[in-house]
């Protein structure tokens, strides 16, 4: 990987990226900078972070404005330095991210998530005057911006963020999370994609990028989740036996996906034959799948639907959904559908058992006869 030295401006003055391009010359991801004068009068730059590891405009931004604010006041606002009761929710927010920021690979992106959606309406309250009725009123303007998965996931933040400061003794008083209801989830995708449409998105990504099309074959040829196919490496793969290993990241577990067809088999060998053995099949981020794909699967199967409709909307996630879908109409054992898939438990796979061919209509119309 290789980052380009041009600095690209945003719609924030002060916010700049540079694109990091791959071997090939293909962008795969942008890292962010903040241009600001400190209190020398000397312009400096300060690099904040990678758009693959959930730094956005928004978040730049804030950032900026804090540094700035920081040189207005000629003061560098110490955060815990302060009394206790002087804290403020940033506060707390701030000690929790350091404290997690070693601990799991996920810290910048939810570090991002607080600021972009959660600082602007309570980190400046000090803690004890944030109450339920506040937190209450926030969870319904997430409602009207988020699918409840994502409000309950902030809310959830701000929770655990109470949680932290009540364990480094920073607060005792009451979570006023506590008596919030999260909202009603229905995460049972009914959506697949027939036949037609599989040949018509397979179309429309090799119109953009050939890494996109070969996620989305080996995505439909092993039903593996995003990060699964994200990290297909060459070793992984046994064209002899048409047999590719998967990593199963939420199971942490490893299991046995197959080569669908020709023209599949005959991509990766080509693939292969460029790389080494450690290194990833698909050769761009995930953050530039999402972005090319998203777009796409809206223009062609979201259509008026709305954002939080779940059941309906194609997402990524979809196309797992859609190989375990057709494996079920072809017949497939239930327990082998199990297997491909890597299920846990036989219940999470009988939700395709109702599109199998053989219903059990046959043998009931042959009763008594």
């Amino acid at each position: 990987m290789k980052t380009l030295p041009k600095r690209i401006p945003t719609k924030t003055a002060g916010v700049f990226y540079k694109e990091i391009i791959s071997e090939n010359n293909k962008v795969i991801d942008k890292v962010f900078l903040i241009r600001y004068v400190d209190e020398n009068k000397k312009e400096r730059l300060k690099t904040i972070g990678k758009f693959s590891n959930g730094i956005r405009e928004a978040y730049c931004k804030t950032k900026l404005n804090e540094i700035t604010t920081k040189i207005k006041l000629g003061e560098d606002l110490p955060h815990l330095a302060r009394q206790k009761s002087q804290l403020t929710f940033d506060d707390f927010a701030e000690k929790y991210f350091e404290d997690k920021a070693h601990t799991t690979k996920e810290s910048e992106k939810e570090k991002a998530r607080y600021t972009n959606h959660i600082k602007e309406h309570i980190g400046y309250y000090l803690p004890e005057n944030i109450d339920s009725d506040l937190i209450q009123n926030l969870q319904n303007k997430y409602k009207e911006k988020f699918a409840p998965r994502t409000v309950n996931h902030l809310i959830f933040m701000i929770a655990t963020i109470y949680k932290h400061a009540q364990k480094k003794g920073l607060y005792k008083g009451q979570i006023p999370t506590s008596s919030i209801d999260g909202l009603k989830l229905d995460n049972k995708r009914e959506r697949y994609l027939e036949l037609e449409e599989i040949f018509e998105l397979l179309k429309e990504v090799k119109k953009e990028s050939f890494d996109v099309w070969l996620f989305v074959k080996l995505s439909l040829s092993t039903g593996g989740r995003v990060g699964t196919i994200m990290n297909i490496k060459k070793k992984d793969i046994k064209l002899s036996a048409n047999k590719i290993v998967l990593k199963d990241f939420k199971n942490t577990s490893t299991y046995n996906g197959f080569i669908s067809d020709d023209e599949l088999l005959s991509v990766l060998e080509n693939r292969m034959k460029e790389i080494k053995a450690n290194d990833s099949i698909i050769q761009v981020e995930r953050y530039f799948i999402e972005e090319i794909m998203r777009p796409i699967l809206n223009k062609l199967f979201n259509k008026d639907l709305k954002k939080d409709d779940r059941k309906n909307r194609v997402v990524l996630h979809t196309l797992r959904h859609t190989f375990a879908s057709h494996l079920a109409i072809n017949g497939t054992p239930i327990l082998t559908i199990k297997t491909l898939m890597n299920h846990s438990s036989i219940e999470m796979t009988m939700r395709y058992a109702h599109l199998a061919p053989d219903s059990g209509l046959n043998e009931v119309r042959r009763l008594y006869k």
